[in-house]
């Protein structure tokens, strides 16, 4: 049984590691990077070139602003160079928090 519970703990944790960020972490960006952030949300995945159109800021500016925005997990790239893509990351929701005592909870159910 103990197997079973190690392989659900590891996937909570694997899980929590996946958040992302929140709504309100977005109010902590300046304006211009939180307009980056609408404007991929609302477009979808683009390159930093379509952004820099779309936005009327300076293309080396939006690549800036954006490895930024991956740093900190608001956007995630895929491809290379040119073909660059971003998307909005959003993360997985925070579920209500597991009871410290769940698994022994579940062992002695079980044994019972």
């Amino acid at each position: 049984m103990a197997g079973l519970f190690d392989r659900l703990q590891s996937e909570i944790d694997r899980r929590e590691r996946q958040e992302g960020v929140s709504a309100l972490d977005l109010l902590e960006l300046e304006p211009e990077t939180r307009a980056l952030v609408a404007l991929v949300t609302r477009r979808g995945p683009l390159t930093a070139a379509e952004a820099a159109a779309e936005s009327g800021l300076e293309a080396a500016d939006v690549e800036r602003l954006l490895d930024a925005l991956e740093a900190k997990g608001f956007v995630r790239a895929e491809g290379v160079g040119a073909e660059r893509r971003y998307r909005r990351f959003q993360g997985r929701r925070r579920g209500r928090d597991v009871p410290l005592g769940i698994w022994e909870a579940l062992a002695e159910k079980i044994d019972e």
